[in-house]
């Protein structure tokens, strides 16, 4: 499509000195982007295999003093909620994916991922960012602007100073190469707890990554990203807390850890009922079975354990006359605020509640 060569020129002209990117990547496709200049821009448009990249980049911060809020959410209530908090702005941008963007007068601002707790929302005062009307081909989209233009970019308003508050970050700017891969592997265990999925983690190293001095290929972001990822969906992501994450496994532990053969039969009860409504417990058949391979008394005591300390219900209780055996369900631990572990259900010989802590 050739959108480097047909639009370079146009950012050149305003003074922006544009570069090609790869936009599937989020990757600058040539070296010394982090200096380019309009001169630059018009000798890279002008290159055949330059020219037909479908993406532009611009140097953020004072090099092209606009300064990009990334609005890394789509919907209309994310935009709006970045336009109370930064002000309004002539230029704002809709990406390829729908996301949104909103340009300001540089004014001193760094490049911050993720600053706000609990909003999706990038400042990129240094580094780069794709600019309209950058095509990606495995959308079928372009980047466009929303409001305004290239024109209106002498009138940029500045981000007023209280909008930015009290942010703590890691400056990408400053990894080194031999730094990169565990700074971004690190970034994304804390970033990691703020995403909802791997695809959004992927995006948000990306953006960071891009700061580098000497970035990464696609797929090593990716890789660390997938990484972090796994951590923090196994509950395993213990980076930067004060206290180690527990699990819920980890909760059944603590407290059955006096009594390793009623932790053991849980585990096996969790394997063979655990989506089941209610199952039945004969300790006779289970020791004959050698599952577990114990005699029957052992078993009805780690049961009567389990019952005691509310991991078990029971609906209807076993009848020797009858050889009838009991019916029973599984109970799941709840957390306490007090980061104890609260189990919630009937004990069997009193029939009221019984609350382990």
């Amino acid at each position: 499509m050739n959108v480097f060569a047909l639009n370079a020129c146009d950012y050149a002209d305003r003074g922006l000195g544009a570069f090609p990117v790869d936009t599937r990547h989020k990757r600058p496709s040539v070296k010394g982007w982090q200096t380019a200049t309009p001169l630059q821009a018009r000798k890279w448009a002008k290159s055949a295999r330059l020219g037909s990249v479908d993406g532009l980049g611009i140097v953020m911060g004072k090099q092209s003093w606009v300064t990009e809020i990334d609005v890394d959410a789509v919907g209309e209530a994310w935009l709006a909620a970045a336009v109370q908090r930064f002000g309004e702005t002539p230029i704002s941008i809709i990406t390829a994916s729908g996301k949104n963007k909103l340009w300001y007068r540089h004014n001193g601002e760094g490049r911050m991922i993720r600053p706000f707790e609990g909003l999706p929302i990038d400042v990129l005062g240094a580094g780069f960012t794709i600019a309209p009307p950058s095509w990606r081909e495995d959308l079928g989209a372009s980047y466009e602007f929303r409001t305004g233009s290239l024109s209106d970019i002498a009138n940029l308003p500045t981000i007023p100073t209280e909008a930015l508050g009290t942010t703590s970050y890691q400056v990408a700017e400053a990894v080194q190469s031999g730094q990169r891969n565990q700074s971004l592997w690190r970034w994304c265990m804390a970033q990691a707890r703020h995403c909802d999925d791997i695809a959004a983690l992927i995006d948000a190293a990306a953006t960071w990554a891009t700061a580098f001095p000497d970035p990464l290929s696609a797929g090593e972001i990716e890789r660390c990203a997938k990484s972090a990822w796994k951590y923090e969906s196994s509950g395993r992501n213990y980076l930067g807390l004060k206290k180690p994450q527990l699990t819920e496994g980890d909760f059944i532990m603590d407290t059955l850890i006096d009594h390793p053969e009623a932790f053991a039969l849980h585990e096996l009860f969790l394997r063979w009922h655990g989506k089941r409504s209610s199952f039945a417990i004969a300790p006779t058949a289970m020791s004959a079975a050698g599952s577990p391979p114990w005699p029957r008394r052992r078993i009805e005591q780690a049961r009567d354990v389990l019952l005691e300390r509310g991991y078990l219900e029971e609906l209807s209780a076993p009848a020797k006359e009858k050889r009838k055996t009991g019916l029973y369900r599984l109970n799941s631990p709840k957390v306490s605020g007090r980061g104890c572990i609260m189990i919630v259900g009937k004990s069997a010989k009193s029939g009221g509640q019984h609350v382990d802590t």
